[in-house]
């Protein structure tokens, strides 16, 4: 593995830069990817190159995105050994993303959730991720679980998520603050239909504003355009008397559905 100490590398704290120092993880993290000869891989934030070095002796392609100009001679040489590397400068929440099939990857921390959901709009079979050990447990939590939220509840609509296992602090270099995890993420089609994306995510950010109170609480007392005290006459007693932390995912479903019907009827008048 290459050192950072080879290329005259400072860690930025600004960035977010913690490197992945263990041999074991990283290999592991390749395998659960499951990469097949044909298979274009995604890596953002490569840095130095040890796990896009290990990508590329499974993939037919890897893309690699990083931001940090200090890294262009590790992975200048990388590319000079590995015709199949490519390199994409620039922040990896605003660069042209290609086409990709999978994508391996030690996120920066401080932007791991808009990465996952930048990628979610995308195409692919299977990412595998780290990020915090808390953003994991929240992306995998179950209904009514102490993590159980409205960030987990909008990833789990269009994937399947599972937590394969947690990384020790002193893998990396420099150590982080927080414990991390690795994350397998499996696009598929939504689970249910959602009449906007965007009023889904208002609705389940108003609701879990008050995650304990049940939902017919909430909605009485709502002076939320997107919470129509209304809506309560077309919801069903049951769901009117959970806590807002027991609603299944499709209940947040239904609910939007009758939260936008309730909205677009007020529109037209």
């Amino acid at each position: 593995m290459k050192k950072l100490e080879q290329y005259g590398i400072q860690p930025s704290k600004k960035l977010g830069q913690n490197f992945l120092n263990d041999s074991g993880v990283l290999r592991r993290e390749v395998a659960y990817a499951d990469i097949g000869p044909e298979d274009t891989v995604l890596e953002i934030g490569p840095g130095i190159g040890n796990l896009t070095e290990l990508l590329l002796g499974k993939a037919a392609k890897v893309i690699a995105v990083e931001q940090d100009r200090q890294f262009s001679k590790c992975l200048g040489d990388l590319q000079k050994q590995h015709s199949h590397l490519s390199l994409l400068w620039g922040d990896a929440l605003r660069v042209g993303l290609p086409r990709f099939d999978k994508v391996v990857a030690n996120l920066p921390y401080h932007v791991a959730l808009p990465i996952i959901f930048r990628l979610l709009g995308q195409r692919f079979d299977r990412a595998v991720l780290m990020v915090q050990k808390r953003l994991a447990e929240r992306m995998c939590a179950g209904v009514g679980e102490n993590g159980y939220c409205r960030m987990g509840i909008t990833v789990g609509r269009v994937a399947k998520v599972d937590m394969l296992e947690k990384i020790r602090s002193d893998s990396f270099v420099p150590e982080p603050d927080v414990e991390s995890a690795i994350v397998k993420i499996e696009r598929g089609k939504p689970n249910f239909a959602v009449p906007s994306e965007d009023f889904f995510k208002q609705v389940l950010e108003a609701l879990f504003a008050h995650r304990d109170e049940s939902l017919q609480r909430v909605l009485e007392k709502s002076r939320d355009r997107n919470l129509p005290p209304t809506a309560l006459a077309k919801l069903g007693k049951k769901l009117k008397n959970k806590q807002i932390f027991r609603l299944t995912p499709r209940e947040f479903g239904e609910i939007t559905r009758v939260m936008w019907e309730v909205r677009e009827r007020k529109i037209k008048r």
